[in-house]
């Protein structure tokens, strides 16, 4: 105990004595009884533990003894007790004496316990209402640090961030940076009582999400932790927004990219269907000469072809929009990988093509048009990126609640990280853009077709084996 505190303690003992006396002195003077002037200084000592405490209390109430015994008991103005009763008196009050100073004593201390209590509820009650007005505009990090110097009235906090590498101090707390965030490798927690610092692993459940140090307090460990938790949850509910935030970015951007492809489809159709309609024209009056012929024959060729690829367009955007409704007819795989073969075949150029069907006739419900397009996306996408000259090879598997459709070619190799994400809409994996012209619409078109018919697309690549694509189709029945 500290001079300071020994001194004040001394002083409320001088206090309390000279009070007793006095009321001694007084209770003499008017000739009133051992039992009055015991009730007057059991009061006094009640008192004195309210205020003060039990040490207090119990020293005066020694103080009280010897005044009762001094003054009131025979013989007189002695410090001496004939009479057996007036030992059984004085006893009696220094015990009831006590016991009054203990339970004051523990009413006090349970006051003062739970007016402590109720102020740090409240902190963190100002804390979380706080905390919910943030500014996701500003970085979080400081305004959480901040909040929590402020409003647990401590002399400094710092905040350690690992996924975003932020690290914020507000007020004084002198730990370095390198402790903070070995708070949250180790993950340690803990509190040291010498210098009033409280160290936490920010959790969210059981995964840790950053560190927290709190300097200069006098707060209970339920609070600390209680404000830790409320800063993981800040946390994770900034990181929730912002991810969210990039989502509907995302969203709307797909949005936009598909109303830009369908409306360049539908630009383009109508001066195609006039091409076409023109070219047609011309070869019907059987008036041309030989190469004029020729050249109108392949300008009618190639606006087919445009007029298949803005059809493919606007399907493509009505898979995006969720407008597309599948037209399902009992399909033969076989027949279609043939027609949808010899329908590539300007694409596929020198490519031989092998068609390995497990078996002969193999029907599902499905959209055939809708398929075919996939297919097609298919072996474009394999004519583009194998080795020149290689061979493509389309084989179809009959599973209990599945067919599987496969495309594999030979020379290229896709990296497992970038598996998945060749199916992303517009995404193309790095050094592809050199090999081949693309968009990167086509693997995304394939999956998206394959969803709508309850399916499933993976890739599996080797460098040596090359790369194969499958699409699932359920063996769903008619009404589906």
């Amino acid at each position: 105990m500290t001079r300071k505190p020994i001194r004040g303690v001394a002083g409320r003992i001088a206090a309390g004595a000279g009070g007793s006396l006095l009321i001694t002195c007084v209770a003499y003077d008017v000739h009133v009884n051992l039992s009055s002037a015991t009730s007057l200084q059991l009061l006094l000592v009640t008192a004195i533990a309210l205020r003060w405490g039990f040490l207090e209390a119990g020293i005066v109430s020694l103080f009280s003894v010897a005044g009762l015994d001094y003054f009131f008991t025979e013989p007189l103005l002695k410090f001496y007790i004939a009479d057996p009763r007036d030992w059984v008196a004085l006893g009696a009050f220094e015990s009831v004496a006590l016991v009054v100073s203990s339970l004051s004593n523990q009413v006090r201390r349970h006051a003062s316990e739970s007016e402590l209590h109720r102020s740090q509820l409240q902190k963190l009650y100002e804390l979380s209402q706080s905390i919910l007005l943030l500014d996701r505009q500003k970085p979080l990090e400081l305004q959480l640090a901040s909040l929590l110097h402020s409003i647990l009235r401590v002399e400094g906090v710092v905040l350690w961030n690992p996924y975003d590498l932020h690290l914020c101090r507000s007020g004084k707390c002198y730990v370095t940076d390198d402790e903070v965030r070995s708070i949250y490798l180790m993950d340690s927690s803990g509190d040291d009582s010498a210098t009033r610092t409280s160290m936490r692993v920010l959790r969210l459940g059981v995964r840790p999400i950053g560190s927290l140090v709190i300097c200069g307090h006098s707060l209970d460990a339920a609070t600390i932790n209680a404000a830790a938790s409320l800063a993981a949850v800040a946390i994770e509910r900034a990181r929730s927004f912002s991810t969210e935030t990039s989502a509907e970015a995302a969203r709307q951007s797909e949005q936009l990219r598909s109303a830009v492809l369908d409306g360049l489809a539908h630009a383009f159709k109508s001066p195609l269907t006039t091409i076409r309609s023109s070219s047609s024209g011309l070869l019907a009056m059987n008036t041309l000469s030989g190469a004029e012929k020729r050249l109108v024959a392949l300008i009618d060729q190639h606006a087919a072809q445009l007029s298949d690829l803005s059809t493919r367009l606007l399907r493509t955007a009505r898979l995006d929009s969720g407008e597309l409704r599948l037209r399902r007819e009992q399909v033969d795989l076989t027949r279609l990988i043939e027609c949808s073969v010899e329908a590539s075949s300007h694409e596929l150029g020198e490519h031989p093509i092998a068609v390995r069907p497990a078996v002969r006739r193999s029907l599902v419900w499905a959209d055939k048009q809708l398929l075919q397009m996939a297919l097609f996306q298919l072996l474009d996408n394999a004519a583009k990126y194998s080795r020149p000259g290689s061979s493509i090879v389309v084989d179809v598997q009959e599973e209990p609640a599945e067919m599987l459709i496969s495309v594999r070619n030979e020379g290229s190799f896709i990296p497992p990280e970038e598996r998945d994400k060749v199916f992303q809409r517009f995404y193309r994996s790095p050094g592809s853009e050199h090999r081949a012209a693309g968009t990167g619409i086509g693997l995304s078109v394939v999956r998206r077709i394959t969803e709508a018919h309850q399916g499933r697309t993976w890739v599996t690549s080797d460098p040596e084996k090359g790369t194969t694509f499958v699409l699932t189709l359920p063996r769903t029945a008619k009404e589906k």
